[in-house]
């Protein structure tokens, strides 16, 4: 069979040149190497220091030369697979494979009855898995919403729990810190059936972050070093900011983003070698006229398909972001948006591309964006899939049999094939003006409101089994006494 690609399902363009990739590249060593990185961790900078790292250890600083960054590169694993909490649906995270999700902590909510923006409560978390479990287009599912109704110092915790009542896909997830980040480890293991199996079939993947410029907290290198332990898929990927917390040009953003990525792989791989590593650069721009942190624009697309790229360079698997907007609402912003930074994700090839159902520039989630978003998500699959040319593609006896003048809507062939060759789409508008008007000539943000409500008002079945709650309670309860009773270490907190 041959396909119009001679590869998987994305990469299908290269943004930057060679020789482009490899000044952004080269610029990173020498940002690492010169300007260094802040490191708050003792063990970290043991680490360095031991790895042949230049090391000040009152300031903090670490200055880490180019065969550090490039041994750190080369044992870092060229795939990893997530799977759903029954192990089984999977996410092959490797070349040009592209996979779509959610993303993480969004403070504000858009209520499907009301429509009011309010503040994020557990039940909107519990109802994006709902969703997320019926999205078709959705491949990976995480919070959205940062629960304001739950103590914070373990809100954490009971996202994972609330999402795995009512969602199978493979958790992308966050972690407040090193103790919370042990209790989700702790958590995903009971129900892979103990540490080994998570870590030979991991069903999270964890968000980690510096601080741009070159800073890496302590709370996050120690949520890092502890999912490079348990063998736990994690990025370390800059939520840099052009003209913000980067400079104003794209490439020296980019080189800078991407030096701050390439140092927490250090550390990573130093702590474990060969631990799983997804690399990333959550790279935007600032608006100057709102001092918003553009979600929507073009400029996001553009540096994440970089990343498609970089990665590639690197042979790592990659971490995009996709599906969102700086829209308020779900409307025709939203979608051009969505569509666009989804489809430049696609075809850069980033493997893990989240932040689908994101709104209001990243501060508001929407469960009917995740319905857009999946929508969205399909389209591209179908186009990302190609066009399958062979022999019996090409279908000369039929034509034949057919003739000139002749059917085609009468062949069995195209009964047999009209699902596969054709994208069919659960929400967008195909029928005539009449037909539309007489179904209730709906808005397509009026179809998407209908079915979450059909959705919510709907008995979704609880996929986690009554002992497995409780066991994930049982973690809760003793991770609420450590806090406490004050029994970690105080830089656990």
């Amino acid at each position: 069979m041959l396909v119009n690609r001679n590869e998987l399902k994305g990469g299908m363009f290269e943004y930057l040149s060679k020789d482009q990739l490899n000044m952004i590249h080269m610029a990173s060593l020498e940002i690492l190497e010169n300007t260094g990185v802040l490191v708050y961790d003792d063990e970290a900078l043991t680490l360095l220091k031991e790895g042949g790292a230049f090391v000040d250890f009152e300031k903090k600083l670490a200055k880490i030369p180019a065969n550090m960054v490039e041994d750190a590169i080369r044992s870092a694993p060229s795939k990893i697979t997530l799977c759903g909490v029954d192990g089984q649906a999977e996410m092959h995270l490797y070349k040009n494979n592209v996979y779509f999700g959610l993303g993480t902590d969004l403070p504000k909510f858009a209520d499907p009855y009301t429509g009011e923006i309010r503040e994020t409560v557990l039940s909107d978390v519990a109802n994006v898995a709902k969703i997320a479990e019926q999205a078709e287009g959705i491949d990976f599912i995480a919070s959205l919403g940062l629960a304001s109704d739950i103590p914070q110092q373990i809100v954490d915790l009971y996202h994972l729990l609330e999402s795995r009542k009512y969602c199978n896909k493979p958790n992308w997830t966050t972690a407040t810190n090193y103790g919370n980040m042990k209790a989700i480890i702790d958590m995903a293991a009971i129900s892979a059936g103990g540490y080994d199996e998570l870590r030979r079939r991991p069903t999270i993947g964890v968000y980690n972050e510096p601080v741009s410029p070159l800073t890496f907290s302590m709370e996050a290198i120690q949520k890092l070093m502890l999912c490079a332990e348990y063998c736990i898929p994690t990025t370390w990927a800059s939520g840099i900011i052009a003209g913000a917390t980067g400079p104003m040009s794209l490439a020296g953003t980019l080189a800078l983003g991407n030096a701050e990525g390439l140092g927490g792989l250090v550390i990573h791989q130093l702590k474990r070698k060969g631990a799983p590593f997804i690399y990333g650069n959550v790279a935007s721009v600032l608006d100057m006229k709102t001092a918003v942190n553009c979600y929507g624009g073009p400029e996001l697309p553009m540096m994440h398909a970089v990343v498609g790229q970089l990665g590639r360079l690197y042979d790592i698997p990659t971490y995009g972001t996709g599906g969102c907007t700086d829209a308020n609402s779900v409307d025709a912003q939203a979608g051009l948006e969505a569509m666009c930074s989804n489809m430049l994700a696609a075809f850069g090839g980033t493997n893990l591309t989240h932040d689908n159902g994101y709104i209001g520039a990243g501060l508001i989630g929407s469960l009917e964006m995740i319905l857009l978003d999946s929508e969205i998500a399909s389209y591209i699959k179908r186009i990302t899939d190609g066009i399958e040319v062979s022999e019996e593609t090409l279908c000369l006896d039929l034509i034949h049999k057919v003739g000139p003048g002749g059917a085609y809507i009468t062949q069995k062939h195209t009964m047999q094939n009209f699902k596969k060759e054709s994208f069919i789409p659960a929400f967008l508008n195909r029928k005539r003006s009449q037909a539309w008007l007489d179904s209730g000539g709906k808005t397509l943000e009026q179809v998407l409101n209908e079915k979450v409500r059909e959705i919510l008002e709907s008995d979704s079945p609880i996929l986690l089994t009554p002992e497995v709650t409780r066991q994930y309670e049982d973690v809760i309860e003793r991770r609420k006494k450590e806090i406490q009773e004050n029994k970690l270490h105080r830089q656990d907190f």
